[in-house]
């Protein structure tokens, strides 16, 4: 769901020169190249008439290497992140392994998994990334709300 609401932002405030690659992935179960799940696509359609699928791909320690910024939705995967790529510490001004919620303007913690869940529970963590997104993309570029 991340993955779709930063596109959406990223297009919507046309700063595809400041975010230039935008990707997710999974750390356990889903099998590479599963479609994004029925629910995830229904609340992005709801929420921003936008039409947003992914196949599934897992995270790669190579990952780490490709992208300037990752972003962990949890504690687990981003210990299991550090864990893959062999550190324990990593110094404050080279970390690019943060948590997602550490740019959500209302407080830290994780981002509750919503799959098995009512609907509900994708309406509060579409809520989650929505404002976190937006957070983040403010930090780096100026932009006014459309």
């Amino acid at each position: 769901m991340a993955h779709g609401v930063m596109q959406y932002l990223v297009d919507k405030y046309e700063c595809q020169n400041v975010f230039c690659k935008i990707d997710s992935c999974g750390m356990y179960g889903e099998a590479e190249g599963t479609q994004t799940h029925q629910r995830t696509i229904l609340e992005i359609q709801n929420q921003l008439n936008y039409q947003f699928t992914k196949p599934s791909r897992n995270w790669s320690a190579k990952d780490y290497d490709e992208y300037d910024l990752i972003l962990a939705m949890d504690k687990s995967n981003y210990f299991a992140i550090l864990k893959q790529l062999g550190k324990q510490k990593i110094s404050d001004d080279a970390q690019k392994v943060k948590l997602f919620r550490d740019f959500d303007p209302q407080g830290k913690g994780n981002v509750m998994n919503p799959y098995g869940g009512e609907q509900i529970k994708y309406t509060q963590v579409f809520q989650i990334i929505e404002r976190t997104c937006k957070n983040i993309i403010q930090n780096h570029v100026q932009i006014q709300d459309k």
